[in-house]
């Protein structure tokens, strides 16, 4: 990861990394526990401008999800392709999509997870952004296609496997299980592996021993026989572009397309790729 070049690198990020790395090893059980509290803790970056011109336009509504009313947004008519946003993201980065998915006669709808964009709150997890996406299937549902970010990508293939209904997805740079998450999670904060192994056995202990089989993107896509393309970047320094590869191998039919130089998430604003993936969702 080039950290120089990385927005996350904020000032209270490399305090806690070098909290982390300078004193974690001395008291792993205090630090794993504060890791633990991170791993659920979102943040939430300024919305460009690009974004905020499309929330203006959106249909905007809300949906009351486990007591946490949850912002969602839609543009234009027509069959329905829902967005999916990673990890402190949000509904609005499918900006890019909105116009081309439009002119093709699709209704957008995206929404921001809890604690993420406009919807409250400062921690969540994957199983409560599952929970969204399933009621927005009721609500909304079924839908033509549905496009997804990273982390969105796990949300999506769990949500699958509990009645998500979607005759075809997209996937951008999705993680091929927990372990990946839990890597990229150790790196960002220089989190030494004693603090890692406290917080993942709490992490374990809490949601049961097979958390990572029941969330792991490979097993929740091995059953799907829906049409799926599956884009991840070469340069990616979030999510190895190989977690891409292994979720469109492990995915029956899957297509998998690998671009160069767009990292983790300025692929979501190449036109290229936008193209590509708006010309398979039409062609659905």
């Amino acid at each position: 990861m080039k950290k120089n070049s990385d927005p996350r690198q904020t000032l209270p990020l490399r305090f806690i990394q070098f909290a982390f790395s300078r004193f974690g090893p001395v008291f792993p059980g205090y630090f794993g526990n504060r890791a633990y509290q991170l791993w659920f803790t979102t943040h939430r970056f300024k919305r460009p401008a690009k974004e905020n011109a499309v929330a203006h336009s959106a249909v905007r509504s809300t949906i009351s999800i486990n007591d946490i009313d949850i912002t969602v947004w839609s543009w234009g008519e027509g069959k329905p392709v829902l967005f999916i946003h990673g990890w402190s993201g949000r509904g609005t980065q499918v900006v890019r999509f909105i116009d081309p998915l439009i002119n093709s006669g699709y209704r957008v709808i995206s929404f921001d997870g809890p604690a993420h964009g406009e919807s409250p709150g400062k921690q969540t997890s994957m199983l409560e952004l599952a929970d969204v996406v399933l009621a927005l299937n009721e609500r909304h549902g079924p839908f033509h296609s549905t496009i997804t970010h990273s982390f969105g990508g796990m949300v999506l293939a769990y949500a699958c496997n509990k009645g998500f209904t979607t005759a075809s997805a997209v996937c951008i740079c999705p993680p091929a299980g927990i372990d990946s998450i839990l890597d990229n999670f150790q790196r960002l904060l220089n989190i030494p592996d004693s603090v890692l192994s406290v917080m993942t056995k709490k992490l374990y202990a809490h949601y049961g021993d097979d958390l990572d089989n029941r969330v792991s993107t490979l097993n929740n896509v091995n059953a799907l026989l829906i049409p799926a393309l599956i884009v991840h970047d070469e340069d990616d320094g979030d999510l190895s572009w190989k977690d891409g590869k292994a979720v469109a191998d492990a995915w029956p039919g899957a297509e998998f397309r690998l671009t160069h130089g767009l990292g983790h998430s300025r692929i979501l604003r190449d036109p290229d790729t936008v193209a590509t993936i708006t010309n398979f969702v039409a062609n659905q």
